[in-house]
């Protein structure tokens, strides 16, 4: 099983679009695939590091990892956030920014075909 999560704008799933700033999205969309990439969940939750004086990104990679999230799906990551990712052993895959979720989840699957 496999969770890619994704800074989205309006909590609206598959048809939101991705976010330009992963830390500081509104949202976080979070789509766990089964043993077969095929769609099992796909949740929404409001990101803590949204409204945060400072420290955005890695309020969302810890929301992230409390998720039990694999892969950040995002067009990139700040210093910080990128870091404690890297530690946590969650994989950053760079998508562009405002296409559907839809669309960018294809993304992520090729590319870890890709790596497979």
């Amino acid at each position: 099983m496999i969770k890619i999560a994704f800074p989205t704008e309006k909590c609206e799933g598959l048809e939101d679009a991705v976010y330009t700033r992963f830390g500081r999205s509104p949202c976080l969309t979070i789509i766990t695939l089964d043993n077969e990439n095929q769609i099992k969940e796909v949740k929404n939750i409001r990101n803590p590091g949204y409204e945060a004086a400072s420290g955005a990104g890695v309020r969302s990679v810890q929301t992230l990892v409390d998720e039990g999230v694999n892969i950040i799906a995002a067009p990139s990551l700040g210093p910080n956030a990128a870091v404690i990712a890297q530690e946590m052993g969650i994989k950053h895959i760079s998508i562009p920014s405002g296409i559907k979720i839809r669309e960018a989840l294809e993304t992520v699957l090729n590319e870890i075909k890709k790596e497979a």
